[in-house]
């Protein structure tokens, strides 16, 4: 389908939106429209199916390999190693986003009721109050995210998380440890849900499929420390539910047949029998106004049905054929008629499923961020909350949590600060500027942040709507940034006040659900799309983007299209490319002609190339990182691609994302990984992990580095964006200038209480001044200044202002001037 050409003066269309709701004292500005309306409106779901297939073709591995339980004992031993690693500074700083949250997938309440925990795709659990305030994370040295979680009986209380994958844990210290509960399997192929018995609080029911055919319901009597086996549904699916608010007896959906027990599972008997032959799954829940009133969601020769018991399951009657249902089905505690269901969007019924209206569209959101439901709807539950006589719901969506009246007939988004949790495909940081940040997230659109305005993470504007990646330019600014999206090009005119058009893939190609390109470094209106050809196209402002193929095709030695390209920037002449079997291809006649790489890939069939990084000194070097589940994750040439030989000493078996140099003056390779962050020692050529025990345990997707701010920055699939603090900065090479006049400076520990070390280093002999502002830019101290040898320099900074006051908790500015080049730092004091 042709894109609709349509170019969205960004700038306008932002101040033309109203300023609608206030949360607490901070305006919500409104979202653009969504991106999906230039397609059609179901493109939404449609990438939803896209997207993972895309996703399972980057890690391709040799038949037989299981790349997700790999994933999941490198998660492991990650977590093992975190307990070991002490570390007095760290070199990590988190950059936000605060403001656009990401995939949530369920919430549980604390024991007093007085908070409400989140679990979240790849950010882990977080903690806040009931209405969204004061979030912080929980679990950032827990692997995997949270798919469900429980509250449990413990001072302080037993948190139990379960991933979709089959991962279980809980901590009885808040988090700071997680552990494996006892009288399980070793290990699961997926966790249905996990709840707590209102009746015992230190009683927790857990079902979970071990390897092999059929679920299994657990219990567990100490607050989740261990369980012993109570149901096995065999072959079949299934579900349970037990009262939210008096708990007791215990129910369980057996494909369509409903079993009761009253005495924790020790024996059952069975109810009723939903619909007919031909099942082949089921979701349980029930209104506790009732018998219970009962819904079950029963799989029908693969369609999705809707059936209602009002005597206590024992017999049943068809309500609705579902069509929009990602196995989220909410009854409410107070009301047996409202039953609600989600998928793209959200449904709710009053009348007991006879029929359903949709909450909102799911691209209202962009008219009322804070009012109006997000798309996508992984959980969603019903609680009671002390003195209320009338039910709440939450809902967790691709775009955070919100609390849903007793009617769920309106909704209030409690996610727009504080819930890090956003998904980052992408990242590009201005030459010009090392706080104007562009990312391209999953579901969160196209985002522009000018850096910190208040608080140690940076709140994102989303420019519009939407899944983005590849964001490249070609002379390292914001003046022209190209970018994709499922179905078309993305084309930002302008820095300061972006202005968008949109233009189409080229016609009769084949290529990635989220095609790579790269901007052209000879012509800042030009870029290169990985396809079956290298195509070569050419903006012409607007809308208007024509393409030139290259002659060769890629896919004569394998493959569907490309997935990795890299110009040489110390000679564009020469040139790599890589196909999604892993063929190499390479040229030194700027890509005129090519020659196929005999090394085959590397690892041939199983190799991904999702990244490429040429040495920025010679033009004969590069490295490829890809699939590394049968073979290494990164491979290194020294003859500009004709050979290649392993470079994945030290790293894991993983999917290396992305590969970027330290700076244009140091090869210190570093690599975004599914297992986290590495860098390759320069020394010992052994990769190393570089999270330590602060940076979160999750997907690390893309990497760039920063040098104007002594960093590397890292995009994460579902816990924002982190900047690593290069401990011994690099000069820029001699003869180069830097992107702007610019000194690194650091601040370790930051937060911090009472006092930071602020470091910098200087080329030669200075006069540098570094000053201490507030967060509105007065002047509050002069920290030094004087004459300074070349050299690194520390100050120990102690918190108080130039009269000797203690300054209150708050975020300040170090600034330091010296021959005519200047850095800052921003610091986060908490007393």
């Amino acid at each position: 389908m042709s894109v609709r050409r349509v170019t969205i003066v960004l700038l306008a269309l932002v101040l033309a939106l109203p300023f609608a709701r206030l949360l607490g004292q901070r305006k919500v500005p409104l979202p653009p429209m969504p991106t999906e309306h230039r397609l059609d409106s179901d493109a939404e779901r449609r990438n939803r199916q896209e997207r993972k297939h895309w996703f399972d073709q980057m890690h391709a591995a040799a038949p037989g390999t299981d790349w997700r339980a790999i994933e999941r004992e490198n998660g492991r031993a990650l977590m093992a190693l975190r307990g070991l690693i002490h570390r007095e500074e760290s070199p990590w700083e988190e950059i936000g986003s605060r403001n656009q949250a990401g995939r949530m997938h369920c919430m549980a309440l604390s024991l007093e009721a007085d908070s409400l925990y989140g679990g979240s795709s790849r950010g882990g659990i977080w903690k806040g109050s009931l209405d969204g305030e004061g979030w912080r994370p929980v679990s950032d040295n827990l692997w995997g995210g949270a798919h469900g979680v429980a509250v449990a009986a413990g001072d302080p209380e037993v948190l139990t998380r379960i991933t979709d994958g089959g991962d279980i844990d809980y901590s009885d210290d808040a988090g700071a440890t997680w552990q494996q509960p006892l009288g399980l399997p070793a290990s699961f192929s997926e966790c249905k849900r996990v709840m707590t018995d209102p009746a015992d609080l230190s009683r927790v029911y857990l079902m979970a499929r071990p390897i092999g055919p059929g679920k299994v319901l657990y219990r567990s009597e100490d607050s989740g420390r261990s369980y012993t086996q109570v149901y096995a549904l065999n072959y079949a699916r299934g579900d349970f539910w037990l009262d939210r608010i008096d708990g007791g007896d215990v129910y369980v959906l057996n494909n369509n047949k409903l079993y009761r027990s009253g005495d924790h599972g020790d024996t059952w008997v069975q109810l009723g029998t939903i619909g007919t032959m031909g099942t082949s799954g089921g979701v349980l829940t029930a209104s506790e106004a009732g018998a219970p009133t009962f819904y079950a969601a029963i799989k029908v020769y693969g369609d999705w049905e809707l059936h209602r018991s009002t005597d206590g399951g024992l017999s049943w009657e068809y309500r609705y054929a579902i069509n929009d249902f990602w196995q989220t089905l909410c009854a409410s505690i107070t009301d047996p008629d409202l039953i609600v269901f989600a998928g793209v969007e959200c449904w709710r019924s009053p009348n007991g499923g006879a029929n359903f209206v949709k909450v909102n569209n799911w691209w209202d959101y962009y008219g009322d961020p804070l009012n109006k439901l997000h798309a996508d709807f992984p959980g969603m539950d019903c609680v009671l909350l002390p003195g209320d006589t009338e039910a709440t719901f939450y809902c967790a969506t691709d775009g955070g949590l919100y609390h849903g009246s007793s009617t769920m007939a309106s909704v209030t988004n409690i996610s727009l600060s504080g819930l890090g949790v956003s998904q980052y495909y992408d990242i590009h940081t201005s030459v010009e500027d090392p706080e104007l940040l562009l990312a391209g997230s999953q579901d969160q659109g196209y985002q522009r942040s000018e850096g910190p305005v208040r608080g140690p993470t940076w709140d994102f504007d989303q420019l519009i709507s939407g899944d983005y990646g590849h964001l490249t330019s070609g002379d390292g600014t914001h003046d022209v940034v190209f970018s994709v999206y499922p179905g078309f090009l993305l084309i930002q005119e302008g820095s300061a006040a972006p202005v968008l058009h949109s233009g189409d893939f080229p016609a009769g190609e084949s290529y990635s659900w989220l095609p790579p390109i790269v901007a052209n470094p000879e012509n800042p209106v030009e870029f290169y799309f990985c396809a079956k050809h290298l195509q070569l196209g050419h903006w012409h402002g607007g809308d208007t983007v024509t393409y030139t193929p290259s002659a060769q095709d890629f896919t004569v030695a394998g493959g569907s299209y490309l997935s990795a390209f890299s110009i040489a920037p110390s000679d564009y002449d020469r040139r790599i490319a890589v196909t999604n079997s892993g063929r190499v291809w390479y040229s030194s006649d700027h890509g005129t002609s090519w020659t196929l790489s005999p090394d085959e890939g590397p690892s041939a069939h199983y190799f991904y190339g999702t990244a490429i990084v040429h040495s920025h000194t010679d033009p004969l070097r590069a490295w490829i990182g890809g699939s590394g589940y049968s073979g290494p994750g990164v491979y290194r040439t020294d003859d500009g691609g004709a050979s290649w030989t392993s470079q994945g000493t030290g790293l894991p078996s993983t999917l290396v994302y992305g590969l970027v140099l330290e700076s244009p003056a140091s090869e210190v390779l570093y690599a975004a990984t599914e297992s986290g962050p590495y860098r390759l020692d320069p020394d010992t050529q052994v990769w190393e992990y570089i999270g330590g025990s602060e940076a979160p345990l999750t997907t690390y997707w893309c990497v760039e580095a920063v040098p104007a701010a002594g960093v590397v920055r890292f995009g994460t699939y579902g816990r924002g964006i982190w900047d690593y603090h290069v401990l011994d900065p690099t000069s820029v090479a001699e003869g180069e200038a830097p992107p702007e006049p610019a000194i690194a400076l650091a601040a370790y520990p930051n937060p911090f209480n009472p006092r930071t070390v602020l470091r910098y280093q200087l080329d030669g002999p200075a006069e540098p001044r570094l000053t201490l502002y507030d967060a509105s830019g007065r002047r509050l101290r002069v920290l030094r200044e004087g004459p300074q040898d070349a050299g690194a320099h520390e100050y120990v900074w102690d918190g108080r202002d130039g009269a000797g006051n203690e300054l209150p908790s708050g975020v300040y500015l170090a600034r330091i001037e010296a021959a005519g080049r200047h850095g800052s730092a921003r610091l986060t004091l908490i007393r």
